[in-house]
C-alpha cells in the first residue's frame, strides 16, 4: 500500500509540462488572486476526476494484477529514465533561459501592439469578474481532466488495485502534481528562487521512479511463479 502511495506521489510530482501549469496560474494571479485560485482548483479537481473514471475501470473489469503492475512497472522506468536523461542533458541549461515570464504573458503592451491588435476591426469583448473567473475554472477543469503521460503510467497501478487505495493514490497524485501550478500561484519570485532546486528535485524524482519501476517489475514477475 505504501509503495502504491510513493508511486504515486513521485509521479504527480515529477517535472514534465507542469510547469506550463505554474506559468498558467502565475498569468492568472496576476490578473487577479481569484482567478489564479479558480485555475488551480479546477486543475485538481479535472485530475480527481480523470483518475476517479481511471479507477472505476479497475473495479468493473477484472483483470489479474499482474499485468498492470508490469506494465506500470515499465512505462515508470521508462518515465525515470527519460526524465534522467533530460535533467542530466545540456540543453535543459538553454531552455531555462527561454523562460521570461513577462514576455511569456505579454503583460507589457506598447502602444504600438494595442495598434495592432485588431487590425480587421473587430470588437474586443471584455468579460466582467465572474464570467472570467467561470471561464478560468472551466480551463483549469479541462487542463486537469486531458489525459497526460503521468496518469497514462499511473493507470495501470490505479486499475491493479482495490477502489479506495486507488482513489487515496489519485488524491495523492492529484495534490503532487498542484504543487508547481501553487508555486507559479505564490510568486514569480518564489517560482524564479525554486528553479535554484529543481535540478536536484529532478534528479532525485528520476532516481526514486527507476528504483520503484524495477520494485514493481520484480514484485510482478516473482508473483507469476507463484
Amino acid at each position: 500500500m505504501i509503495e502504491e502511495i510513493i508511486a504515486a506521489a513521485m509521479i504527480g510530482s515529477s517535472f514534465g509540462n507542469t510547469w506550463t501549469c505554474a506559468l498558467i496560474s502565475l498569468g492568472c494571479a496576476i490578473d487577479s488572486k481569484r482567478n489564479g485560485i479558480a485555475f488551480i482548483g479546477g486543475r485538481f479537481l479535472g485530475l480527481i476526476v480523470l483518475g476517479s473514471v481511471v479507477a472505476v475501470i479497475g473495479v468493473i473489469e477484472s483483470i489479474g494484477a499482474f499485468y498492470f503492475q508490469l506494465i506500470f512497472g515499465i512505462l515508470t522506468l521508462i518515465l525515470g529514465i527519460i526524465v534522467l536523461i533530460q535533467v542530466l542533458s545540456p540543453h535543459s541549461i538553454k531552455i531555462k533561459k527561454l523562460l521570461r515570464f513577462p514576455s511569456i504573458f505579454g503583460y507589457k503592451h506598447t502602444n504600438q501592439c494595442q495598434k495592432t491588435l485588431m487590425t480587421n476591426g473587430g470588437d474586443v469583448i471584455k468579460l466582467n469578474s465572474n464570467s472570467k473567473t467561470l471561464y478560468i475554472l472551466s480551463l483549469g477543469i479541462l487542463r486537469g481532466a486531458t489525459p497526460c503521460v503521468k496518469i497514462m503510467v499511473l493507470s495501470p497501478l490505479l486499475i491493479s488495485v482495490d477502489f479506495p487505495l486507488a482513489i487515496t493514490m489519485v488524491l495523492v497524485f492529484a495534490v503532487a502534481s498542484t504543487m508547481y501550478p501553487i508555486i507559479g500561484f505564490l510568486s514569480g519570485n518564489l517560482m524564479r528562487q525554486s528553479k535554484k532546486y529543481i535540478f536536484h528535485v529532478r534528479l532525485s524524482a528520476s532516481i526514486l521512479m527507476i528504483i520503484l519501476s524495477v520494485y514493481f517489475i520484480v514484485t510482478a514477475l516473482g508473483g507469476l511463479g507463484h
